[in-house]
């Protein structure tokens, strides 16, 4: 699983940069902004899934990442 959940990270990841790119430029709109915010917080969840599973847990995408539910504030996604 550790494959996956790291592949994950690295395809949300270089979003995240195209993305920042782009706002470095000033070529990003009000949607390229929520998409950041989006991605900034499906990295926590998947890095602390990362984390979990380093520790031995068992960790399921489907189960533990789709969930959409935010460790940080103890509320779903933002936005949803």
């Amino acid at each position: 699983m550790a494959e996956s959940v790291m592949r994950k990270i690295q395809e949300l990841s270089e979003e995240r940069e195209r993305l920042v790119r782009e706002e470095s430029r000033h070529e990003i709109g009000p949607e390229g902004h929520a998409r950041l915010e989006q991605l900034d917080h499906d990295l926590r969840v998947l890095w602390d899934l990362r984390r979990r599973e380093l520790a031995g847990e068992e960790i399921t995408l489907d189960k533990d990442y789709y969930d959409r539910y935010d460790r940080y504030t103890g509320a779903d996604e933002p936005g949803r």
